[in-house]
């Protein structure tokens, strides 16, 4: 029987299986990690990334039920065994469920506990495998990574995992290439898919408050959402008002281009493990709203407009205030900027290296 091939570096092996599945943000956190890696490259390891199964479109139950299987597959059996034959020291797995069995130490980096803290929001047979996966992979994992403080006190609470097996790694942003900023436009900005935990319809419903009473100067700001899928698409579309715009899903260089022209960005989320429109918001200047839970508050630094009433009448009631004072918007624009740019794809990258050489013993 042939044994694992000698190397004279660690290998890390790493599963990027959802970025060719999905196109919402862990897709763009391992495209990212993985290209500020190569631009840096560690000296004292090898790193590799790994491709699973293609999953299915998610279209229905059948067709989730289809790629749970194959996450099953793939975690259990593939994963293992490939890293077992390129003779890999660490499987790293940046999105909460890792494989439960095989020799090879692991980490990984767990985005969120959304179906933890909501549990309501999410499909009960989802719910309980996401759960117990994650559970078992979070106490397995040799270190579990989380992208910020809240989401490391939730890890700690809910999983059980002592502080000191996390490590706190927190998501990047890239600055704005364009070196002309445009005038901002009278719009207000929200991206993200029509699940109930975003709470785009709240949002949709207070804008339409607003939109309807605001004062006529400065400019009332229109509302534009770009995103699709979710449970609540269509009644996104259906109650759409006058004042709103449904953009559906749209490329990286539009989206990019509404950062640099909105008036404010919001986002009303009830639970977030970093928010990465936030801080791609703020990259570009772009001032930013946000509902005072979880991580958002921490992501989106002090220099952020906060939410702590998320009933239509409260929205409003927020908006006509922040939206009122366009010089202030301005002031908060500058510091948006400043804050994410002490955030970035690089740093990701070497707080994940960083992470992996403590589990392969390199640190010294």
């Amino acid at each position: 029987m042939r044994g694992s091939p000698r190397r004279a570096r660690p290998l890390v092996m790493v599963d990027q299986r959802l970025a060719r599945r999905r196109r919402t943000g862990i897709a763009r956190v391992i495209t990212q990690t993985r290209e500020a890696m190569a631009a840096d490259p560690p000296a004292d390891m090898d790193v590799v990334w790994v491709n699973g199964p293609r999953g299915l479109p998610r279209r229905n139950a059948l067709t989730s039920l289809g790629n749970l299987l194959l996450d099953m597959l793939w975690l259990g059996v593939l994963l293992p065994r490939r890293a077992r034959k390129r003779g890999a020291a660490l499987i790293h797995v940046p999105m909460n469920w890792g494989p439960l069995r095989g020799r090879t130490p692991t980490t990984v980096m767990i985005q969120d506990l959304a179906f933890e803290r909501m549990p309501e929001a999410y499909p009960r047979g989802f719910r309980l495998w996401a759960s117990l996966v994650g559970r078992r992979s979070a106490r397995r994992a040799r270190l579990v990574m989380a992208t910020t403080e809240a989401g490391a006190r939730d890890i700690e609470d809910v999983y059980g995992v002592p502080r000191e097996r996390i490590r706190v790694v927190h998501l990047g942003t890239a600055p704005d290439a364009q070196e002309f900023t445009p005038p901002r436009e009278p719009f207000i900005l929200a991206v993200g898919e029509f699940e109930p935990r975003k709470r785009v319809i709240d949002l949709m419903r207070g804008h339409d408050r607003y939109f309807a009473t605001a004062p006529t100067y400065p400019p009332i700001c229109r509302l534009v959402i770009a995103g699709a899928g979710g449970s609540q698409e269509q009644q996104a579309a259906e109650r759409r008002g006058v004042g709103c715009d449904l953009l559906g899903f749209i490329d990286d260089a539009e989206l990019h281009e509404l950062y640099r022209r909105a008036t404010l960005f919001v986002s009303l989320s009830a639970y977030e493990g970093f928010g990465l429109p936030i801080i791609e918001a703020m990259a570009h200047g772009c001032p930013v709203l946000v509902a005072d839970n979880s991580s958002q508050a921490e992501v989106a630094g002090p220099g952020a407009f906060l939410v702590h009433d998320a009933s239509p009448e409260g929205i409003a009631a927020r908006l006509e205030e922040v939206l009122a004072d366009r010089n202030e918007l301005e002031r908060r624009g500058a510091a948006a900027r400043a804050r994410a740019a002490e955030l970035s794809w690089a740093a990701t990258a070497r707080g994940t290296t960083d992470a992996w050489r403590e589990v392969l013993g390199l640190s010294g």
